[in-house]
């Protein structure tokens, strides 16, 4: 028998945004790639004939690599009669919109941002999406880049697809998607690099500051605004400003070139109507006050072994925590067991105020489906509140 649930999913991340307290611990997955897809379509858990006729007639996407459909097997029996009630509550969907683009320069076709990716497939059959490297290595590339403006347009239809999801998996499933979208410093530092920013930063920030408001006008700002055209209730916006020990650039850096830039997309996002989550890995705890400042309403990733969680849950009760279980060694490796008692303690640790969201450190991939399955039945067996 499915457990009764007081709130809607939305209702209860709502909650924890705001600063309340709900009934249980809302739970957190950003998502999952080709590998975590095919381990999970080959273990116990898999989507079956059954289920894939229910997703059929919901209107489930299967939009590669099925991670929608696989989120929504989690869902408890009274929702899909084949789900293996380990609820889901919030979930990742990033916004399209953006094509390729050819410059003389190179035979590549670069993405929008001025990097260039590969699809490569393993030996195993299985895709993956790459990133090669920054297509804008000098100024002269960078300076012809300016002038393809018309090509990096968003594409508007393509938002009528993700607001379908979304409504589809809210109403059927009952799975907030939050609409993701690129930040300011991977859409600057996919493009040129991080060698050519960390030069430019120094010597030449007018020419820096061009190209990063040059992105902001042309593709960001317009990509959020008709992102918010059709009504998200959460934005979460995937920009990694860490590594494992501190930021990739200066703190200085960061709040001059890329902090301002955040703060019109938060802006946006809550003249909207819209809750803003921030994806960044690494450690970050040295621009969490800036996250304050400018309203981000919770950061997610926080891998535990690189942030020091006690002390952002103490010192920043503004901002929601999300993520915190660690995807690369404690989902990977360890048992059902040790991974049920993590739980329990990151929740009475971090979740007894509220402003806890818990869930994976970042997308899944090769971690086995029995562990992530625990991992999501455990946050809703200790996060009830009373």
């Amino acid at each position: 028998m499915a457990k009764e649930e007081k709130s809607t999913a939305l209702e209860r991340i709502l909650t924890v945004l705001e600063g309340k307290i709900p009934d249980r611990v809302p739970s957190f997955c950003l998502g999952g790639d080709f590998e975590f897809v095919d381990k999970f379509m080959k273990s116990p858990y898999a989507l079956t004939d059954e289920d894939m006729d229910q997703l059929d007639k919901d209107r489930v996407s299967y939009a590669v690599p099925y991670i929608h459909a696989i989120i929504a097997k989690f869902a408890p029996p009274d929702i899909l009669p084949g789900g293996i009630d380990a609820k889901i509550d919030l979930c990742w969907q990033t916004v399209g919109g953006l094509g390729m683009m050819k410059m003389d320069h190179t035979d590549e076709l670069l993405l929008v941002t001025g990097a260039l990716f590969k699809v490569a497939v393993r030996d195993n059959g299985i895709p993956h999406f790459w990133y090669k490297g920054p297509g804008l290595l000098k100024k002269e590339h960078i300076e012809a880049y300016w002038n393809k403006e018309k090509e990096m347009r968003p594409d508007r239809s393509s938002f009528r697809s993700i607001a379908r999801i979304r409504k589809t998996m809210l109403n059927k499933y009952d799975i907030v998607v939050s609409q993701g979208i690129a930040g300011p410093f991977e859409n600057c530092i996919f493009g040129i690099g991080h060698a050519n920013f960390a030069r430019f930063a120094r010597k030449h920030p007018d020419f820096l500051q061009q190209h990063i408001d040059f992105q902001w006008e042309t593709f960001e700002e317009p990509t959020l605004k008709l992102l918010m055209k059709t009504k998200p209730e959460i934005v979460m916006c995937g920009d990694d400003y860490g590594y494992n020990s501190g930021l990739q650039l200066p703190g200085k850096q960061w709040r001059e070139f890329i902090k301002p830039i955040l703060a019109k997309y938060v802006k946006i996002a809550h003249d909207g109507g819209a809750k803003f989550l921030l994806h960044s890995c690494g450690d970050i705890h040295e621009i969490f006050p800036d996250f304050v400042e400018i309203g981000i309403d919770g950061v997610e990733s926080l891998k535990p072994k690189n942030n020091d969680l006690k002390m952002y849950r103490e010192e920043y009760p503004e901002i929601t925590l999300l993520g915190t279980i660690d995807d690369s060694e404690l989902l990977k490796y360890e048992s059902p067991e040790v991974i049920r008692n993590s739980v329990k303690t990151s929740i009475k640790t971090l979740g007894r105020k509220g402003g806890y969201i818990p869930g994976p450190t970042n997308f899944l991939l090769d971690q086995p489906p029995e562990n992530i399955v625990e991992q999501f039945k455990a946050i809703q067996k200790f996060g009830k509140y009373p």
